[in-house]
């Protein structure tokens, strides 16, 4: 499914207009917080983890990285 509507982001050639930048949600989680509350977080653990494994302080066998599939959601709003 599209973001942009067919209809009014349209020119006269059918090509998508430049000024045309799709719905606006004003209640969406801004992206520089999303980076510095659930990106960076997530790669310091990594990270931290990786470094204990390099310098054997904890057993790789039982090393547990955080999942990629999700980020901890702290919200916003």
């Amino acid at each position: 499914m599209s973001i942009k509507n067919k209809a009014k982001d349209r020119d006269h050639n059918g090509r998508i207009r430049r000024h045309y930048t799709g719905p606006n949600n004003a209640m969406s989680t801004p992206g520089w917080w999303t980076n510095l509350f659930m990106n960076r977080p997530q790669r310091r653990l990594n990270k931290r983890l990786c470094r204990q494994l390099q310098r054997h302080l904890i057993d790789p066998e039982g090393a547990v990285f955080p999942t990629g599939n999700r980020k901890p959601h702290e919200y916003y709003w």
